[in-house]
């Protein structure tokens, strides 16, 4: 589902498909919210029989009886003691005390009402952002091979932890102020409406003045919000490539040249947030100066009405407190919708994500074995540019050993990724058994495959983990036996602690041919139906290569095998060699015949063949 137009309706939708599994939190929370803003209303009613008998206004529930349409700041005090049948008070201060103790109390359990709305909506928002992020994640590995190669990986993290998190940072501030605040300026409106009117215009005045600050500031903060995001994004993909490429770095003795790159990222990071503080919190001495302005107009007509005889004196004290009372709640209203635009940033970013779509859509079938043969019929390919292959043809048979080969930049590894569907072919089609990939689910198709490429990665955990990669419950036999077809179960057990041996970050604390050992035991641990060898063993050294070239001699015995060759002493012995050049496929047949039917295979084969020679007799 694409999530719908930018703003509000973002969050909105965010919020709504992450927050329902916890509806009955949500209306406990929107329960306890209206407690607490009746009992926030509640304060001025206790207020207004202090200040009666405090001020020798005593009340009397002998006059006509006050309906809430009749009620008003002037009558407060006699419509709460007529609402108790008290028509005399004979011991006023004691009176006093004991409304005091009623409104400490209600004060105390409208904070602890708060403070458990406060945790239940942390709570809430917890979940929900955990959901984001599960759910985010989800698609993110849906996407296809294109998406990954336009993104840096640090800001796709940045977007996942730090976007996620202040997408529903605020649920607690704005579920608490959007419930109370709206209610209380409407009950508190319309006792002062009903007092005097004149006095209101003051209230609306700072209701107006309150909007033109959060108008005048919002779009700023906003904008400024998202460019802060985005940088910080960026420096997060500096520190990671930074981190990821320290040997290059320390090699080059390029120590120097990556600060002066990450000063000019801090310099663009300290100016943005500089900025978005600076409009973030402007909008606080605004709203003060607006509350101080409007708190003096306020005094200076409720005096004005006061010596006209219009107010009494308990009347003249109380509406002083529920126009302070209006005035904290329109700031508290106002700040909420500042604070809100950078929530609203965040969930543009993250709806921006949920919103691409993958390049290689899954089809509705499944499949699980391979069964005749792939066939690559007419196949064009190019990255959004010139074109890297050009009907290209060929068949890889069930059980057979296929060789692709050919110079630089023929398109080898592309041909490799199509294979896998990574991408999909731009004319012409690949079938697997008759059928075209097309109309496959993408993992249960994969799941025919392994695969071994150029670069070995592996994760930061033990070589058994490295190993059983994806798989739950694998016997430590089964892992063992495919380190020994993979030729690496001698090097794992002379290291101190064996296969529990923790790799480092993409396996660095184990040489390439080891590495690439490990990443092939765990190709084979699956037992795939068609193994895939993307030039394997291209950036090794001779002894490694051996060693390499032994595991995988063992392992495509019983494999179908498809082989991405740079060094042809490694495929002499293919079924099918499929040689490619100029974007085609230029031959196809075995080594024999290749070195008579292709000028390219042959050029190749010599010029390896001679500098071998010439290595081996300097």
């Amino acid at each position: 589902m694409i999530p719908p137009p930018r703003g509000l309706g973002q969050m909105a939708w965010l919020l709504r498909r992450h927050v329902a599994p916890y509806w009955s939190a949500v209306a406990l929370l929107l329960a306890s919210g209206l407690l607490a803003t009746l009992l926030g209303a509640l304060l001025p009613v206790l207020m207004a029989p202090i200040l009666d008998l405090a001020l020798g206004h005593p009340a009397t529930a002998s006059a006509g009886r006050i309906g809430l349409g009749a009620l008003s700041l002037q009558n407060l005090g006699a419509a709460f003691f007529q609402w108790f049948g008290i028509s005399a008070v004979t011991r006023p201060f004691a009176a006093i005390i004991v409304l005091c103790v009623v409104y400490v109390a209600v004060g105390l359990l409208k904070a602890c009402i708060e403070f458990a709305n406060f945790l239940l909506a942390q709570w809430i928002r917890i979940r929900a952002t955990t959901g984001i992020q599960r759910d985010l994640f989800k698609h993110l590995m849906g996407l296809s091979m294109s998406f990954f190669n336009r993104q840096r990986t640090g800001e796709l993290v940045s977007r996942l932890e730090s976007d996620t998190r202040s997408a529903t940072s605020g649920l607690e501030m704005v579920v608490s102020s959007a419930v109370t605040a709206p209610l209380l300026i409407l009950f508190y409106s319309y006792l002062l409406v009903r007092t005097s009117p004149l006095l209101v215009v003051a209230a609306v005045a700072a209701a107006a003045l309150h909007w033109g600050v959060t108008h005048a500031i919002r779009r700023s903060i906003r904008r400024l919000a998202s460019a802060q995001f985005s940088v910080f994004a960026e420096l997060a993909s500096r520190f990671q490539e930074t981190f990821l490429s320290i040997r290059i770095i320390k090699s080059f003795g390029a120590e120097a040249f990556e600060q002066a790159r990450l000063a000019t990222v801090l310099e663009r990071v300290r100016s943005v947030h500089f900025r978005f503080g600076l409009y973030k919190h402007a909008d606080e001495p605004a709203r003060s100066a607006v509350n101080y302005l409007v708190e003096a107009s306020v005094l200076a007509l409720a005096a004005w009405e006061l010596m006209a005889g219009r107010l009494a004196a308990p009347t003249f004290f109380l509406f002083l407190y529920v126009g302070r009372a209006v005035m904290a709640q329109l700031g508290v209203l106002g700040g909420t919708y500042t604070q809100l635009q950078p929530i609203l940033a965040a969930a543009d970013r993250v709806s921006e994500l949920f919103a691409v779509a993958p390049a290689v859509q899954d089809g509705p079938e499944e499949i699980d074995a391979f069964v005749d043969r792939i066939s690559v019929r007419d196949v064009s390919f190019d990255y959004g540019g010139e074109r890297v292959l050009e009907h290209v043809s060929f068949d890889v048979k069930k059980g057979e050993l296929v060789a692709i080969v050919g110079p630089s930049g023929a398109g080898k590894s592309t041909l490799a990724d199509l294979l896998l569907r990574f991408y999909d072919p731009l004319a012409g089609a690949i079938t697997i058994d008759g059928r075209e990939l097309r109309s496959f689910r993408q993992e249960s198709y994969r799941r025919l495959f392994g695969v071994v490429s150029q670069e070995a990665l592996l994760f930061n955990a033990t070589i058994r983990e490295n190993i059983a990669y994806s798989r739950e419950g694998v016997a430590d036999a089964e892992i063992e036996r495919a380190a020994r077809i993979a030729n690496a179960d001698g090097f794992i057990r002379e290291l101190p602690e064996g296969y529990a041996t923790v790799v480092g970050d993409r396996g660095i604390r184990l040489s390439a041919g080891q590495r690439q050992r490990v990443a092939i035991a765990r190709a084979i641990l699956r037992r795939p139906a068609i193994l895939v060898l993307d030039e394997a063993t291209s950036a090794l050294d001779s002894e490694s290569e051996r060693l390499v070239q032994q595991a995988i001699d063992r392992v495509i015995r019983d494999a179908t095998s498809i082989v991405i060759a740079h060094r042809l002493s490694t495929v002499l012995h293919a079924d099918r060699i499929v040689v490619l050049n100029d974007k085609r496929v230029e031959a196809v047949g075995r080594h024999a015949e290749l070195l008579e039917r292709s000028d390219t295979y042959a050029r190749l084969y010599r010029l390896q063949f001679t500098e071998m020679a010439a290595a081996e007799h300097p």
